[in-house]
């Protein structure tokens, strides 16, 4: 007979916390939120120290070493030996020390470093304004002037002065270094070439957004007020009718009303006017422009499409006045919106600027056109009467006619700008008729503003180019920061017992990282040299052959579509120059600067094994 036992059913008992969690549980996830703050203290962490290699990187080299004692007591660098601390007050003291002594050698080279750009007048409007955005427009006020609006001048002269000091403190073993880079002449000519690549391009992007600003600051006259429709931000929104704007030129500004105030003139702000005709009255200085953006089939390559900038005014003369252009050759129209030619036919006259006549020129397969040449502008055959010394202004790109015979054309019955001329030619006086303008003058509203601003704005348009270089800066300088870390690290592991035995002659561990650094900060200058003095070379060559680089971009007051396609040189100046420069030394010093603390760290023992 089988005999069934009848097992009883176990009971778990599950014991829980009084937030309803069993104690397992609760510990483990206790456990996995602890690691996650450690993670992410780690990273944190990691961060600053990041930040502070690349921040001690930056610094001059002779600050560097001054504060080696800070981190390591027992090195050495005034003096070639040096006794042991006998109290922790005596350890404490020895590195409050260097550390003074590098704050007080990083603010006497940039004292000097100041002195000297300012003696010399380096300065750059540019450079002012990304400084005051980084520091603030307050504190940029408080700083000297030459860091403001020379600091890449005055940063090149410390690392200048920083050379020589560190050679002035100390020995360097300059022989070892210049044997191995012509030893290792294949890898030290890859990395070089590496660093002429990255910094010649990174140059002609920095040439090029410095070409732009140039065009837009020079087209802009200080004594000048652009007069646009209410909301307008560029001509090509702006919409002014022919009855509105003819009490313009009869205004005068009573009181200024910049910066919400309202001062009372002692003298109201007048135009400015320039002899007539005899027994005429004087002529205001106000240019009445219609501003058209052409699309038109190319005549060299079919199907290929263009724009053209075309500007229609009252009187040429005027406007040539107004904008201080003056004619390189022939002269300027008349009211006529036609002319006979030879030939029989009949053509609307206009002057072109110097980029016009060059691009109307590649439709015919010539170099420039001339006074006398005829071009197709839609149903229009134009004739050159003259050619404009408009070179370094955004009005190089466009064509001047007759307002009435290209509103009739073209179909635009309307102003886009009336342009005055202020009596004493002073940017304040400018501002604050647009001021008066923009608030009194009401048959239509208006939008006033002095040139230089309305300038600046356009300029303003290459903020997403800013952009772009910024970024493609930061990558590219990331790549030659790990291509010559990595060269660097190679050359270590090569080389350990090389450092050993410079140990073992009496080089201390500061003048071994010296060493490692100078060879770093030299492969980096000679690739970046290089690339400069190429651009430098190119520029000098097309400049006597084809009259310089030329380059085309559009600048926008509004951010929105439309604005003024440009056409400009590519100009190398010393403010891209300099940033070049410093930019090859700021990656020469980064990449550096971990393989040379590596090789510093190095024992004796251990690298001669």
């Amino acid at each position: 007979m089988a005999i069934k036992a009848r097992v009883a059913p176990t009971t778990q008992v599950v014991v829980k916390h009084e937030d309803g969690l069993p104690p397992a549980e609760k510990t483990t996830r206790t456990t996995i939120t602890a690691l996650a703050i450690l993670r992410f203290c780690a990273s944190g962490l990691g961060l600053i120290g990041l930040m502070l290699i690349v921040g001690f990187a930056l610094l001059p080299l002779s600050v560097f070493i001054l504060c080696i004692p800070l981190v390591a007591s027992s090195e050495t660098v005034l003096s070639d030996t040096q006794q042991r601390a006998r109290t922790i007050f005596g350890d404490i003291g020895r590195r409050l020390f260097s550390l003074l002594s590098g704050i007080t050698l990083l603010i006497a080279l940039l004292a000097v470093s100041v002195q000297i750009v300012t003696w010399l007048n380096l300065s750059s409007r540019t450079f002012g304004q990304a400084a005051e955005f980084i520091f603030g427009k307050q504190l940029s006020l408080k700083l000297p002037n030459a860091m403001i609006d020379g600091w890449p001048y005055v940063l090149i002269l410390m690392y200048l002065i920083d050379i020589g000091l560190i050679f002035a403190i100390g020995k360097v073993p300059l022989n070892y270094n210049l044997r191995n880079l012509r030893v290792r002449w294949i890898t030290t000519a890859m990395t070089g070439f590496a660093f002429t690549v990255v910094v010649g391009l990174l140059t002609i992007m920095m040439g090029f957004l410095d070409s732009v600003s140039r065009l837009t600051a020079n087209s802009g006259i200080p004594g000048n007020i652009f007069v646009l429709s209410e909301g307008a931000t560029d001509e090509v929104f702006s919409n002014l009718g022919y009855g509105d704007v003819g009490k313009l030129e009869l205004e005068k500004a009573f009181v200024d009303y910049r910066n919400d105030s309202e001062r009372t003139m002692e003298k109201p702000v007048t135009i400015k006017t320039m002899p007539g005709t005899p027994g005429q009255p004087p002529i205001k200085l106000v240019s009445k422009e219609t501003y058209f953006v052409i699309n038109q089939e190319s005549p060299a390559v079919p199907g290929k499409r263009r724009f053209v900038q075309l500007r229609g005014l009252e009187d040429a003369i005027v406007a040539g006045k107004v904008h201080n252009i003056e004619l390189l050759k022939g002269e300027w129209f008349g009211r006529e919106g036609s002319m006979a030619l030879p030939d029989g036919s009949t053509g609307t006259p206009c002057v072109v600027g110097e980029g016009a006549a060059a691009a109307f020129a590649d439709d015919y397969g010539r170099e420039k056109m001339d006074v006398g040449d005829t071009f197709l502008l839609g149903d229009l055959k134009m004739v050159i009467v003259g050619i404009m010394k408009s070179a370094g202004s955004t009005f190089g790109s466009e064509t001047w006619a007759t307002n009435a015979r290209m509103s009739k054309q073209f179909g635009k019955q309307s102003y886009t700008s009336v342009v005055m001329r202020i009596d004493d030619d002073k940017d304040e006086s400018a501002q604050i008729m647009a001021a008066w303008l923009t608030k009194e003058f009401t048959t239509p509203r208006v939008r006033a503003v002095n040139e230089l601003k309305y300038y600046e704005d356009l300029g303003k348009s290459n903020s997403q180019m800013v952009m772009m270089v910024t970024i493609v800066a930061i990558i590219m300088a990331l790549g030659g920061i790990i291509g010559i870390m990595l060269v660097m690290f190679a050359a270590i592991a090569q080389r350990t017992k090389d450092i050993g035995v410079l140990r073992v002659l009496g080089f201390k561990r500061w003048q071994v990282l010296v060493s490692f650094m100078i060879e770093s900060l030299a492969i980096a200058l000679l690739g970046g040299l290089l690339g400069i003095m190429m651009l430098l070379g190119i520029e000098v060559i097309a400049t006597a052959l084809y009259g310089g680089l030329s380059i085309t971009s559009t600048v926008s007051g509004g951010g929105g579509p439309g604005g003024k396609s440009v056409v400009t040189r590519l100009i190398f100046g010393p403010d891209v120059v300099v940033c070049g420069l410093l930019f090859t030394i700021v990656m020469g010093r980064i990449g550096g600067l971990l393989p040379s603390i590596t090789a510093m760290r190095l024992g004796i023992l251990d690298s001669l094994r």
